[in-house]
């Protein structure tokens, strides 16, 4: 014996709405990364030393007090979903927030959590 589930939807128009407001899956994986990105405490370190100015992976290590192998990596990471940027001047690179909404990002989130 089979059993079937049934539905009941209260508000049709609000369900149509509702769905409406959630994008395709693609972006929703893409947010689900960008945020994954930022639940490690040393990226955080690093946003928050980057919210200062550019910073090359050397004084960025010193400043978050972690190896130049570490703050290299979570860079990576940080670039891949482009909360950070890069800039080459000769052989150094530098790093930076990727924009003004990383900033906001980080005030608002912190903001908050202080509330």
């Amino acid at each position: 014996m089979k059993s079937e589930n049934k539905v009941v939807v209260f508000n049709k128009a609000m369900v149509k709405y509702a769905r409406e407001q959630v994008p395709a899956q693609d972006k929703l994986e893409h947010l689900g990364e960008f945020f994954k990105a930022l639940t490690d405490p040393t990226r955080l370190k690093i946003l928050y030393a980057l919210r200062a100015g550019e910073l090359c992976v050397f004084d960025l290590s010193v400043s978050i007090e972690a190896s130049v192998s570490s703050a290299s990596h979570h860079l990576a990471a940080l670039k891949h979903v482009r909360l950070v940027k890069a800039r080459r001047d000769g052989r150094i690179i530098y790093y930076s927030l990727d924009d003004d909404h990383i900033n906001s990002i980080i005030q608002f989130a912190w903001e908050h959590l202080e509330e």
